[in-house]
């Protein structure tokens, strides 16, 4: 994380904004198409295959509501006196789906490979959508329709999956790999335009459209003053990565964690030796 976001990358940070004055209409072009309603639709693909899983899952949790024919209201079990109502197994399935996406879950925190975090997102997106049809067989208990609603709301499940998300990367590897890192920058922003393409799509526009126009104020003769002292910025953080060691100490790290010393310093040392 401080390889990312610390002061020994701001450096790369100031090169990237740097970037923006010579791509600067490339970059205008792709948000204009970013912004374009007619792209980043829900109902085209790839975007549609959210829809399509959504139907999927509707359509078999009906298939299966009309062949079993499944009373929950009805005994699943008497002993004298104690009488368990069906909609019990019901909550039991939902439990056992629940802790099916759990390991999913566990075994991408100790896994560095993206395909893992990915396949616990959609195992987790699954069971949310099928524990809503799940609860919507308990017509009895209360709090039955507001927790359906609650789950089949698609916002619902992004803030989930986004918790998830976030949960995967910070308690795994994310503070210490920058891989992990950018990897759930990337799920995070495919799992936003998969569910809101328009609007995210649109957000992403608006970004790349700021970008081109900070190139664009670099590169106005207008803007001189300013140029300048960007360029300076640059120059004094170049200087501070050539002239501070990488340990905060004022040493290179070698590659077995202990500083680098100047071939000076082996030379003084091979003739004291001697």
């Amino acid at each position: 994380m401080s390889e990312i976001l610390g002061v020994r990358s701001l450096l790369y940070w100031w090169g990237l904004l740097t970037a923006t004055m010579f791509v600067q209409d490339w970059l205008r072009q792709l948000a204009n198409v970013l912004k374009n309603p007619d792209i980043f639709t829900p109902d085209k693909i790839p975007f549609n295959m959210l829809t399509n899983l959504n139907s999927w899952i509707d359509g078999a949790a009906e298939y299966i509501r009309t062949t079993v024919k499944f009373d929950p209201s009805g005994p699943l079990f008497t002993v004298r006196s104690i009488f368990i109502p069906s909609y019990v197994l019901a909550f039991l399935v939902g439990f056992i789906l629940i802790a099916v996406a759990a390991s999913f879950v566990m075994r991408a925190l100790k896994s560095s490979a993206w395909l893992d975090d990915f396949i616990a997102l959609v195992v987790m997106y699954v069971a949310l959508r099928i524990v809503g049809h799940v609860v919507s067989l308990t017509t009895t208990l209360p709090f039955a329709d507001a927790f359906r609603d609650f789950v089949n709301n698609p916002f619902t499940a992004y803030l989930v999956i986004m918790v998830l998300l976030l949960f995967i990367t910070f308690f795994g590897e994310g503070f210490q790999s920058k891989r992990a890192f950018w990897r759930a920058i990337i799920a995070s922003t495919l799992l936003s335009l998969f569910m809101f393409p328009r609007e995210v799509s649109s957000i992403f526009g608006i970004v790349l459209d700021a970008l081109a126009q900070f190139g664009a104020g670099l590169s106005n003769p207008a803007n001189a003053p300013f140029a300048v002292v960007w360029g300076l910025v640059g120059m004094a953080l170049a200087l501070q990565r050539l002239a501070v060691w990488e340990d905060g100490r004022g040493g290179r790290v070698g590659g077995d964690g202990n500083p680098k010393s100047s071939d000076a310093t082996q030379a003084n040392v091979e003739v004291g030796c001697k």
